[in-house]
C-alpha cells in the first residue's frame, strides 16, 4: 500500500490539482431560512393537531438552523430507538418451531 510520501509523481500531481481546487463548504442562507420556516411550519401543525396534550417544545420556538437540526436529530434518534425496541419485542414474540425429523427409509 502507497502512502503520500512513496506515491508516484502523477499521483502527487493530481493530489496537488485536488487540494487546489477544493472550495470549502459555504452554507446557503437560504437553506438556513427554509429549514427554519420548515420547522415552524412543523411547529404550528403539531399545535393544532395536538392542542389538548402538553408539549414543552411547542412553547419554544427555534432560534438557529443548528437548534433545528439538532431537535430533528434527536426526533430521528428517538424513532430509530422505537423502531429497534418494537423489532427486538417482536423477534422474542416468535416462536421457532423444531425442525421435522428426517424419515428414512430402510434400504
Amino acid at each position: 500500500m502507497k502512502t503520500r510520501e512513496t506515491a508516484s509523481t502523477g499521483f502527487r500531481h493530481v493530489f496537488a490539482l485536488h487540494h487546489e481546487a477544493w472550495i470549502p463548504f459555504q452554507q446557503d442562507p437560504a437553506l438556513d431560512t427554509a429549514v427554519i420556516r420548515q420547522e415552524q411550519v412543523r411547529l404550528d401543525l403539531g399545535t393544532r393537531m395536538f392542542s389538548g396534550t402538553e408539549d414543552d417544545q411547542a412553547d419554544e420556538k427555534p432560534t438557529s438552523p443548528e437548534e433545528i437540526r439538532a431537535r430533528q436529530r434527536q426526533a430521528n434518534d428517538a424513532v430509530r430507538v422505537t423502531a429497534i425496541l418494537r423489532a427486538r419485542a417482536e423477534r422474542a414474540e416468535r416462536t421457532v418451531r423444531p425442525a421435522a425429523p428426517i424419515l428414512r427409509q430402510a434400504g
